[in-house]
């Protein structure tokens, strides 16, 4: 069967505790990583990766630790040029690397305006036969209630 991909933004919200490495999913805190912490091991066929300021594009199991958040809350932070540009590059290699490794029929997006801008040109990487499907809403709750619409239809 065809593998899904998942996007979504990590989260200004970080737990504190433990001061040690955990995994991504674990460390982050926001409404929209709690709203998948419970379905990721249900996904069926679907990878997730979450899309993080500082880390760029990581797996949920990879370990890190806590750090300040950037700029306050997410969705107004702002990134410099060569910020944008420096995350993109990398961003959309891990994405390049991951493709030559598996298809996709379909790659759900869930992730806000600012931080978009990291993965910015993604579309043109991926083949043209992959589906690409942005969380629908505005604001956080309607986007929620799509991706877990969404993740319903993927499970075991």
């Amino acid at each position: 069967p065809m593998r899904k991909l998942l996007i979504i933004s990590s989260s200004s919200r970080m737990l504190k505790e433990p001061k040690e490495p955990i995994a991504a999913i674990r460390r982050y805190d926001g409404i929209l990583i709690r709203s998948i912490r419970n379905y990721v091991n249900k996904l069926k066929n679907v990878d997730v990766l979450i899309l993080s300021p500082v880390y760029g594009l990581i797996s949920p199991e990879k370990e890190i630790p806590y750090h300040e958040s950037i700029g306050g809350s997410w969705h107004k932070a702002q990134f410099s040029e060569d910020k944008i540009y420096t995350a993109k590059k990398a961003n959309l290699l891990v994405l390049k690397e991951l493709l030559s490794k598996r298809k996709y029929d379909e790659i759900y997006i869930n992730v806000g305006k600012t931080m978009q801008q990291l993965i910015e040109g993604f579309e043109h990487i991926i083949p043209e036969r992959t589906k690409i499907t942005y969380a629908e809403g505005t604001g956080i709750g309607p986007k929620v209630a799509h991706m877990k619409d969404w993740m319903e239809l993927q499970r075991r």
